[in-house]
């Protein structure tokens, strides 16, 4: 299915000299150090002639060493204001390429003594550097496919890591395997073209991969009048894609349970945005702004990747519910179209604004079925803390506000329970930083009724970077057209329900790509969410 990890190994000091079981030593440093030096004998001649040597990303040849092969990987500095554990990620991902190219197949990574000190930022700097390595040494889906029908093979074999004075134990290592598991599903699934990746193979994907996963329970609903009745706003993004029987919609669920309930203390539900292209409907996207729409189901890869991390570690405090919207944005005369008004899941009547605010529609209706879970739930006697979550690339405003990184928002017991926060500080230790913003009443005031006809108004007819709280009051539609606006904090406690919405159209892929190319897709937050729910 999705490709095997390369094993990772805890390594000695030893292990670094020429004759072990490596073929390439790669030095993570800050900057060059007396310590460097007394380690790689070899460099002194070069240091003696070139006051900058060892600043740049360098491949230098030492038979003291394994493989005769040293890469410095130096990260700059890392005590700046602006300085994070990124900077490890960034070099250690660039010098895998390196060692690859140079035809290493077992590389070993050492880290000085001492090389963070005790700076609480860079607590997991050796994970969030094996993650950098491990991206180095993957392709897709898609590109995996072309390279067997050409008979290349993937070479890396093993990863070393030496880090001097950190004990890192088997728990963390399982960890690292766990996220860069569930960061490959999730860039096999967001990665490819919108015709390797309809969402009926989306689906076929997903039901794959979970088959040999026992915690897992999976179920697809293909039938569409079943769609339609269950998920009616999903339905309407769907429909003009009906004429074309491979670009047909599922609906996924995805459930994980704790085998051992008593140790429950939160049960998180997400729903993705799995958007496999978005023409923007019968509100086109016109003058190019529709290149990269297939990369609009990251969303709903992200979280089915979350969830196969959850299904490696098999964490006894949490229970997961998944739920994957899997449709096609397509145009044509069966469109959904700005004007009409479509009952949801809830009974709220929505007044389309604008179809190519696809996204809140697909999602609002599993939305709802999560509030209802966790009704059923409550009533069943489970009173285990309920986090619901949205997590989609949603809106170019995302991007203009915040460039590359993930935004989180909370409705008012979310935020009482700290959620988008913990979001943040999650993804700071592990290299997938997040921007907390701010869910207003002005959001609530943009989607009010303003006939009798309608209870809620999807969106305006402008994009959302030409739109004031672009990518904030899209919650507000989705809290309100889902019925989660009447759990809020004006209700008694025990009737609240928490609700995050995460948008990643900044993070779940570069911001550019090579040349005229497509940028490559991160995986991100698979490492937040996993920091912060499953640490």
């Amino acid at each position: 299915m999705t490709l095997a990890l390369p094993s990772i190994v805890s390594a000695s000091a030893g292990d670094l000299a020429s004759g072990a079981q490596f073929d390439a030593v790669i030095a993570v440093y800050p900057s060059v150090s007396e310590e460097l030096v007394s380690a790689f004998s070899s460099i002194t001649a070069y240091t003696a002639i070139d006051k900058s040597f060892g600043s740049s990303l360098t491949l230098v040849a030492d038979q003291k060493v394994a493989g005769g092969r040293l890469i410095l990987a130096p990260t700059g500095s890392l005590t700046g204001d602006s300085d994070d554990v990124r900077k490890f990620q960034e070099i250690t991902k660039a010098a895998m390429k390196r060692a690859i190219s140079a035809g290493a197949v077992a590389p070993l990574f050492y880290f000085p003594a001492n090389i963070v000190a005790d700076n609480e930022d860079y607590s997991h700097f050796v994970e969030v550097s094996l993650l950098g390595a491990l991206a180095a040494c993957f392709d897709p889906i898609d590109v995996r496919e072309h390279y067997e029908k050409i008979g290349k093979t993937y070479t890396v074999q093993k990863i070393g890591f030496h880090a001097a004075g950190v004990e890192f134990s088997a728990e963390r290592l399982a960890f690292v395997n766990a996220i860069e598991v569930g960061r490959r599903v999730a860039k096999d699934l967001g990665s490819p073209n919108c015709e390797r990746m309809t969402p009926i193979k989306f689906a076929e994907y997903v039901q794959e991969y979970f088959k040999s996963q026992s915690v897992v329970k999976t179920s697809v609903i293909e039938d569409i009048n079943v769609i339609e009745k269950e998920y009616p706003l999903l339905h309407a993004v769907a429909r003009c894609s009906l004429s074309v029987p491979r670009h047909f919609p599922r609906v996924v669920k995805l459930e994980y349970r704790s085998d051992e309930p008593s140790k429950v203390k939160e049960n998180l539900y997400f729903v993705g945005k799995g958007v496999t292209y978005d023409t923007g409907g019968a509100d086109i996207k016109a003058g190019g702004v529709m290149r990269g729409m297939s990369r609009d189901k990251c969303g709903a890869a992200s979280v089915a990747g979350f969830m196969a991390t959850v299904a490696e570690l098999k964490p006894k405090h949490v229970n997961v519910t998944v739920f994957l919207g899997l449709v096609r944005n397509s145009v044509g005369s069966n469109a959904y179209v700005s004007d009409e008004i479509i009952y949801s899941r809830s009974g709220k009547r929505v007044l389309v604004g604008n179809t190519d605010a696809e996204g809140r529609m697909v999602m609002t209706d599993p939305l709802c079925q999560c509030k209802e879970l966790v009704l059923a739930d409550r009533k069943a006697g489970n009173n285990a803390p309920a986090r619901l979550f949205t997590v989609a690339t949603l809106t170019g405003h995302a991007i203009r506000a915040y460039g590359p990184y993930g935004i989180c928002l909370d409705n008012g017991p979310a935020r009482k329970a700290n959620v988008s926060p913990r979001i943040q500080a999650g993804g700071h230790i592990l290299g997938d930083p997040f921007e907390v913003s701010t869910l207003r009443r002005e959001d609530y005031a943009y989607v009010a009724p303003g006939a009798a006809s309608e209870d809620v108004v999807q969106a305006n007819d402008k994009a959302s970077t030409a739109t004031a709280r672009g990518h904030q009051y899209p919650m507000a539609f989705m809290s309100i057209a889902s019925g989660l606006d009447s759990f809020g904090l004006d209700k008694e406690k025990k009737d609240q329900i928490a609700y995050t919405h995460v948008d990643i159209a900044g993070s779940a892929e570069e911001l550019s790509g090579t040349g005229f190319s497509l940028p490559e897709v991160t995986g991100n937050p698979v490492p937040a969410f996993a920091a912060t729910f499953l640490l």
